[in-house]
Parts: structure tokens; sequence; C-alpha cells
């Protein structure tokens, strides 16, 4: 065939459709309308496969573990939000903005955990670096300020991302942390009130705000002032409690050192401890007045009824003396006020085993504590009571019980005789029991005024307030045995406030404290906790309602009286009140 009529057949037009020919000459430049429907589709295609491939590409390369994507979404996206008793916010919800580090796109790990830490320095630079020496994805944080994030940016570095989620902020940051608690993104709560959302501990809905007892206002105060204890005496920790003792109501809870619950990741697990629920101590002579009121509550003995502190006393093969030398002998009120254990002892074993060991179950010092809050531990003693056991547990050692425990056996000892199960929520009076009667309450009310203005409390007097009280000067027992020498202490006050109508009870203890050159050396519980005790009232109590008054007032408390009932002279002078206008 002749090329020229190869190339007539070949410039033939082709109809492809009928309704809309197509026509197409291979001899012309430009496609036809066909060609450009096939090219579209091909392009489409492309397209189509070309998005494909780059998703599949970002998932591969720079999305998040899948457990990690789940654990965010299995956290629960709103938890009830929880205040102080006044509203003050305490737990919140919010959307965060987290931060991570995807180790593969990280070719100078130095550089990059240098930086990290310029920002954040809170973060495991040592963690950081082993995750992404590995080339793992590394969790940075979940919540990251505004600021941070710029500052963040501004550093360039590879591998960077931001992820937005559901989670919760805690507003007052370390105040009140352990109440406070944290949650685990996918776990829940840890420990505390988130602990104990999670295990409907509280009741209610999410769409109403849990209302605690906790005072923020007297929470700040009680953690300043421990705080402040904790660096001036070198101590290795510090906890309180103060307790409305009239309902059982827990108005503050200080364990330090503590946490930021936003960051709870940021210092060692020791600080997560909640001393004042989680820890038992052998707390000593704190434990004094709930001897001497079980003695009075059985009959026992009297406010006349005196003892031969003398000479120390032979328990079980071993000797139990005094810290200081005292009057050779002592009335029951004076056992108090100048702390005898030889006396506590005597009183002791008039009580009896049974008798004593009954009362300490009535105080709730026998059993765990449970409350609203997860943290619990159950109390140390033994399970045989001898005369050695019932000897040292009358002053405090021997039997291990934790802060918030001692607080409320100690509120039933001066609120009238009775118990009340601590509570956590506002406006709610904890399980209550009669232990002792008013008679017995008010005549350790009058005795422990002395043990504070005639005692060892004196550093924890307060004008107006008549605080009532006893100092608490523990051995620390080491593999079973304590060093008075050179064994570390812990130095306690509890007492109440106002004393002649007591309406909040405070404990402040501060952990192996060593001696000043103002305490002249001395770490013990009057040098120590007494002045922390001294300036939490003078502070919190204001703000909690609670104003000075005048000795007219107190005197007619103390003693049990109405206002304008009149009160006999002798009677002031047999209980250890002198009529010059001044409480002894």
């Amino acid at each position: 065939m002749s090329v020229d009529g190869l190339r007539k057949q070949i410039e033939v037009r082709v109809i492809f459709d009928d309704r809309a020919p197509c026509r197409r000459e291979v001899s012309a430049v430009r496609p036809s309308g066909c060609g450009r429907r096939i090219g579209m589709c091909v392009g489409l295609f492309s397209l189509i496969f070309a998005v494909m491939t780059g998703r599949l590409a970002q998932i591969s390369l720079f999305s998040q573990p899948d457990e990690y994507l789940a654990s965010v979404r299995e956290q629960p996206e709103q938890r009830r939000e929880v205040t102080d008793r006044d509203g003050r916010p305490l737990i919140m919800n919010a959307t965060l903005t987290g931060m991570a580090i995807d180790g593969r796109d990280v070719w100078d790990v130095e550089e990059v955990v240098k930086g990290v830490n310029s920002v954040l320095p809170h973060v495991n630079s040592q963690r950081l670096r082993e995750r992404l020496s590995g080339h793992q994805y590394a969790h940075i944080v979940d919540s990251i300020s505004s600021e941070e994030r710029a500052a963040i940016i501004q550093l360039s570095l590879p591998g960077i991302s931001f992820q937005e989620t559901s989670g919760r902020i805690y507003p007052q940051k370390d105040l009140a942390a352990h109440l406070a608690g944290y949650t685990i993104p996918g776990r829940g709560g840890a420990i505390g009130v988130e602990a104990a959302l999670d295990g409907g501990q509280f009741g209610g809905d999410n769409s109403s705000a849990l209302r605690l007892s906790l005072d923020l206002v007297a929470q700040q105060i009680l953690e300043e002032e421990l705080m402040g204890a904790i660096e001036n005496f070198s101590a290795k920790a510090g906890w309180g409690v103060l307790m409305d003792v009239r309902s059982g109501e827990v108005i503050a809870l200080a364990s330090l050192p503590d946490f930021n619950p936003n960051r709870p990741g940021g210092v060692s697990a020791d600080h997560w401890r909640n001393r004042v629920m989680s820890d038992r101590y052998e707390l000593g002579s704190a434990f004094k007045p709930i001897t001497i009121a079980a003695a009075l509550e059985q009959g026992s003995v009297d406010m006349g009824t005196r003892f031969d502190v003398s000479r120390p006393i032979d328990v079980g093969g071993w000797s139990i003396a005094d810290y200081s030398r005292k009057k050779p002998v002592l009335t029951l009120s004076e056992v108090v006020q100048y702390s005898s254990n030889i006396g506590t002892v005597q009183v002791a074993r008039q009580i009896g085993v049974e008798k004593f060991s009954a009362t300490l179950a009535e105080l709730g010092l026998t059993e765990e504590l449970r409350t609203e809050l997860p943290e619990t531990r159950k109390p140390s003693y033994s399970e045989v009571w001898r005369p050695a056991e019932l000897a040292s547990v009358s002053y405090g050692h021997g039997i291990a019980v934790t802060p918030l425990q001692l607080t409320a056996a100690f509120s039933a000892v001066v609120n009238g005789g009775h118990y009340h199960k601590p509570t956590f929520v506002a406006d709610t009076t904890g399980q209550v029991r009669k232990v002792f009667s008013e008679d017995t309450s008010q005549q350790m009310r009058i005795m422990l005024r002395r043990a504070v203005t005639d005692g060892t409390g004196r550093n924890a007097d307060v004008d107006g307030f008549y605080v009532i009280g006893k100092t608490a000067t523990a051995d620390k027992p080491v593999n079973g045995a304590y060093d008075e020498e050179n064994g570390e202490l812990i130095s306690s006050f509890i007492g109440a406030f106002p004393g002649y109508d007591p309406q909040y009870v405070l404990l402040v203890s501060v952990d192996e404290p060593e001696g000043t050159k103002a305490t002249y050396g001395y770490a013990t519980a009057g040098y120590v906790a007494a002045p922390v005790f001294r300036r939490v009232v003078e502070r919190a109590a204001p703000a909690l309602g609670v104003m000075p008054v005048g000795d007219d007032v107190a005197f007619d408390g103390f003693l049990g009286l109405r206002r304008n009932d009149m009160v006999d002279t002798d009677q002031h002078v047999s209980l250890g009140i002198m009529t010059d206008g001044a409480l002894h």
C-alpha cells in the first residue's frame, strides 16, 4: 500500500456515538473531546491514589501510637467538677493541649532534650532521652500552656506535635493536692477525690459540682505554716489536719512535700503519699488525753487522785521514765500538764486492759478508718495485751495510727464526748456515737487548758481563743527499738479552739526536725509544733468566723455555765482557774 493510501485510511472519520458525535482526526495536534474524557478519568484516579498514599504515609510516619490514641478516646469526656465548701474551684473540666515528640523524626537527641527542658524543666530528661534514642514516640505532657507552646514552637524542634483533648485542670495547683488527686489518661482517678469519683463514693451526677467540706483559705494557711516549719527545722516532712468537732467535716488536710496535680509526674512518688490518711505513726503523748479521759469515764480516777512519779516505773522488765524532772507527787491534771509517762501508766493500770482497749475501739483506733476517699491504713498494735502493751499504748507508743484517726479521737475527748467519723462532704455529719459524758469532756478541757498555760504547750496559746491541747514528742522506732539519745523525732501538737467551747480540732506534726539556735538545739514539740499550731489558729480562726473573747466568756464556757449564771469564786479555784481575770 502506498503512503498516500495509508494516510487516507488514517484520516477516516470515526463516529463513536450517534447522539453526540465524537470525531477525531489522528493527524490533528489537539486531542478530541473523547480523549479529554479519558485524560480526566486517568487524572482523577491518579489524584485519589495520591491522596490515599499520602494519608497512609501520614498515618505510618507521623501519627501517634494506637495505644495512646486509645487512651485519649477512653478518657471520660466529662467528669464531675469539684469545689471547696464556699464554691472555690478545686477540679475543673477543660480542653487541654498536650505535647508529644515522634522519635523517628529526631536526628539530634540532645538538642531536643535540652530544648524541651529549657521550656518544661519538670520533664524527666533521662526518660525522654531514652525514648528518643530508641526512635520511639514520647508523650511529654497532657497539658501545656499557650506561652509554653509558643516557646516550644520557637525552638523549631523536629517531631513535635500538639494534640487537643478534654481533660481535668487543677486551678489551685499544689494546694490541697492530696485531696484533689489526679487522673491518668485511659485509667481514671489515681488518688484522692479523683479516685473516689470513679468509685462512686460521692454519689450524684456530673451535672452538679461536688462541694467538699474543705476550706481553701484554711488549707492555704495550714500548708504555709507547715512548710515554714519544715524549712526552719530542716525537717523531712510535715502534716496537719483541721476538723470541725461538731460534724466531723475535714476543713483542711495537708501532707508535705506535695505535688502539682496538673503535672504529677514532675516529682518522686514519695510526694504523692497522703501522710494524714495513708501512713501510720506512733504519735506519743497525744494519746495521753485519751487515756486520762477513759479513766475518768470509767470512774477509775478523779480530779483528786494523786500519783507518785518520784522514780521510774518497771513494766515487764523495762523501765519507764519521764522526759524531765517533776514534782514527786502529781494530781491527775498535773499528769497531763507535765506530760508524765509514769503517771499515765499508773492511770492505765487503774482502767485495765479490757476497758482501755474497748475505749480505743469506740474511738476508731483499732481498725482502719474508711471515709469517702480511698486512702486508709490499718492501725498497728500488739494483738496480745500484756502489762507492757497496756503501759506503752497509754502514752502513745506501741500503737501506730493515722493522723486523721487520732484527730477524730481527740475531738471526742473535747467536744462533749461524741465521736464523729470524719467526712469530706460539706454540710454533712459523719457517723456519731457517744463515748464520753459531758462531765468527762468538761474536765478534760480544763486539764488541757492548763497543759497550755502552765505546761509544755505554752507556745501554742493564742490571746482570746483560750487554746487547749497537748504536745507530743515521739521517738521514731528503728528496727523495733528507740534511740532516745540520737534517734529521730516526730514533734506534734494536737488541740482545739476556742478552748472554752471547742469548734475545731487541729493536729500539726513535723517529721524529723532538727534543733536550731533559737530553740537551744531542741526539736521537741513545744519548740517545733506548738508555734505552728499558734500561727495557724491566729490566721485561720477569723477566716472561719471564730473571734476572740474575754475572760468572762471563757470562764463560763470552761465551767459549762450559761453566760448569766453566777459563778462561785471557790469553784474557780477548785477547778484550777484563777479569779484575777486570767485562766490558769
